[in-house]
């Protein structure tokens, strides 16, 4: 909307040269009902101070400046507000973009856009200063994106923090993985026999031992390391190339790869489904009401899981509401109808189970 306005700026300075209502809009007189005083004085005092007057060129160009920093926040809030792509590994990327942009322009020397900046930056600050107010799982998420682990992250936290900072230094994401690989080898022992078997190896196979077979063996597992983990492994292998505007599924490289790294692409699973907001972006600037009404907030586990499934699917295809309109009323009977089909077959249930247990009495 600002953007819009700005460009219109000559307009608005020709507008209150020729147009007389245009001026005295912003100095209109006050209603006689806002005051019983009547004295002169006192209302024209009253009338200075509410009335803003006209944007002069000052008015302009400190709009200019404030939206410098709203693209910054519009960009970030558009990207990590998203709905229908992953979001949690984009996060601390986007932040340390939005600490670069504020502490570039807190050295600008206009003094309007400096005090602004710093304004912004004492309120980062206070959000993000302190690298233990940080969620750790947007760590773990941006080291799950194979276009960027740990070094990426390295990067990002000596931009905001300082490359020599102790606590970057200590940020671990082992204890994930473990915890994770206790998890999986509990359930590999529910799947194993009891019974164990071990072979034996001949005294012949012993004297054929080829030496140069084990040292080439014992210098692969010298190169490999003997306690590689799967973790290990993966921080090791060459990251993917990004590409500037391309898009990249990280769900779907982790499908792909997951007989490479089982326990990791579980965790890349859980972490990398979690949203950032809570909210879509368009939902996050609604002016609309947010009130539950008594037919969605007496709806069944099993009936409100549905809607909000339904929902992402329809909200995902183009919707033509000239060609198919839907009222608020026949969507309310939907739901009426809906709810009185969950309580008969709750009802039906309940009436064949009581049936079967008066049957074996």
């Amino acid at each position: 909307m600002l953007e819009t306005a700005e460009k219109y700026s000559k307009a608005f300075d020709r507008l209150q040269e020729i147009d007389i209502n245009y001026s005295s809009y912003f100095y209109s007189e006050l209603n006689d009902d806002d005051d019983d005083d009547n004295e002169k004085s006192t209302r024209k005092r009253k009338k200075n101070d509410r009335a803003l007057g006209a944007l002069e060129e000052e008015d302009w160009e400190t709009t200019r400046h404030f939206m410098e920093f709203l693209k910054i926040f519009c960009n970030v809030t558009k990207k990590v507000s998203g709905n229908k792509y992953v979001t949690s590994n984009l996060f601390v990327g986007e932040l340390v973009t939005m600490h670069a942009a504020i502490s570039s322009m807190c050295l600008n020397i206009d003094e309007k856009k400096k005090k602004m900046a710093l304004s912004m930056k004492a309120k980062y600050d206070k959000y993000w200063d302190n690298l233990d107010n940080m969620n750790f799982l947007l760590h773990v998420a941006l080291v799950l994106d194979s276009r960027n682990k740990m070094f990426f992250l390295n990067y990002c936290l000596g931009l905001m923090y300082g490359g020599d900072n102790e606590k970057v230094n200590k940020v671990n994401h082992r204890r994930v993985f473990t915890h994770y690989k206790k998890i999986e080898d509990k359930d590999n022992e529910k799947n194993t026999s009891g019974s164990s078997s071990f072979t034996t190896t001949s005294f012949s196979s012993v004297v054929d031992l080829d030496l140069d077979d084990g040292y080439a063996k014992y210098l692969e597992n010298r190169g490999k390391g003997v306690n590689n983990t799967e973790l290990d492994i993966y921080l090791a292998d060459t990251t993917e190339k990004k590409s500037k505007g391309g898009d990249f599924d990280v769900l779907s490289w982790w499908k792909l790869n997951s007989g490479k790294y089982p326990i990791l692409s579980k965790i890349a699973k859980h972490v990398l489904g979690m949203p950032i907001s809570t909210v879509a972006s368009e939902s996050a600037f609604s002016t609309g009401g947010r009130v539950i009404d008594k037919f969605r907030s007496s709806l069944t586990p099993n009936t409100a899981e549905a809607l909000i499934c339904t929902q992402d699917w329809l909200r995902a295809t183009p919707l033509d509401l000239q060609e198919t309109p839907i009222h608020g009323l026949q969507l309310e009977e939907l739901l009426v109808n809906l709810e009185n089909l969950q309580i008969d077959y709750y009802e039906k249930g309940k009436r064949s189970s009581d049936d079967c247990a008066m049957d074996e009495d």
